[in-house]
């Protein structure tokens, strides 16, 4: 009872200060990140973002900053290869780097992302290298400079989809590691429920899509009690990776925790940012582990227009097996433990077609 008066707490200061806070206007991150660029000697890209100033609408920026060297090599860059070096939201190193390989960045080149190509000697995007002590950064700009560009037609060998099963690891399944990358990249409040609401032994494989704290804190507009709901609309009791995501047919439905609550798949007319009910998935595998695949969401998921009546028309064995996660007995904690014959995991996506 105390643990959860605390979280309400702590839950409750952090979306005051996360309403509070105020970021600088687009066109200043933009032209102070030109400014830094010139002072630092990287004069040609400055010079292009700060006439591209006023065509980028971002608050947060991360930008891949090639050399005046390799700018000899494309004179006159065209502003949809400069967007394609350019990421909707400050990425720190660490953040970066936490990111497995394979891992695709949705860029402002609206369709295109950039694939992580890191090992445990470099760090790389789409085979180039990136220096790992970035020129700048703060909470809103983060720049690196690379050694060239980023070819926007660079692909990895395509990997085979993986199936649900059972992992055979026996090691305590831990929110931990995954709550740490998911406060780096802006998800605090959803990571401040998995440090306290779930057991370490719980041996379920899930999927969670993550909103960003400030699509959450619109959302919830101070009301802590929706965030059952919200939770279990977010969480998957089966591993999709990114490349599964993408491969699924448009108007595929998912089942989730949140009984008769399902996520309508389409792929926006491209296959690197899947939607989910309408809602872009902008982090694919922000962390992924043997049980565990986070992807990071720009809003909150909410019941997708014109699926409802077609939702209904099918059984829903995963809401069925997780129906005893609604009845936890605690405002925040879920117990996602249920018949072993009627377990999620014997589904592979939980989809009804």
């Amino acid at each position: 009872m105390a643990s959860t008066t605390l979280l309400t707490l702590s839950l409750l200061l952090l979306l005051l200060s996360l309403s509070t806070l105020s970021s600088s206007s687009t066109s200043s991150t933009v032209l102070d990140a030109a400014e830094i660029l010139s002072t630092s000697g990287f004069e040609t890209m400055a010079l292009n973002l700060e006439l591209a100033s006023q065509t980028l609408q971002t608050r947060s920026l991360t930008i891949f900053a090639p050399t005046d060297f390799a700018f000899k090599q494309i004179p006159h860059l065209p502003l949809s290869l400069l967007r394609y070096h350019l990421l909707p939201h400050a990425f720190s190193l660490h953040s970066l780097t936490s990111l497995p390989f394979g891992a695709n960045i949705p860029t402002l080149l609206s369709g295109h992302s950039l694939t992580v190509t890191t090992t445990p000697h470099r760090v790389s995007i789409n085979n180039i290298t990136v220096n790992p002590s970035p020129i700048f950064h703060n909470h809103h700009l983060v720049i690196f400079a690379t050694e060239n560009f980023f070819d926007p037609y660079f692909q990895l060998p395509a990997k085979t989809p993986s199936t649900c099963f059972p992992s055979k690891n026996n090691e305590a399944f831990s929110f931990k590691e995954a709550s740490s990358v998911l406060r780096s990249r802006g998800c605090s409040l959803m990571a401040s429920l998995l440090d306290l609401q779930f057991p370490d032994g719980n041996r379920r494989q899930l999927t969670l899509f993550a909103p960003l704290d400030q699509a959450l804190t619109n959302q919830i507009a101070g009301n802590l009690s929706h965030f059952p709901v919200i939770v279990h609309r977010h969480l998957v009791p089966c591993k999709i990776l990114r490349s599964d995501l993408v491969n699924l047919e448009d108007g595929t439905l998912i089942g989730t925790y949140e009984r008769g609550f399902v996520l309508n798949v389409t792929n926006s007319g491209t296959e690197d940012t899947p939607l989910l009910n309408g809602v872009p998935v902008i982090f694919p595998e922000l962390y992924r582990s043997d049980w565990l695949v986070v992807h990071g969401l720009q809003e909150v998921l909410s019941v997708h227009t014109g699926i409802g009546n077609r939702a209904r028309q099918y059984s829903d064995p995963v809401s069925e097996a997780a129906q005893d996660a609604k009845d936890s007995s605690s405002l925040f904690e879920f117990d996602v433990h249920s018949d072993v014959e009627n377990s999620p995991q014997h589904y592979r996506f939980s989809v009804f077609n």
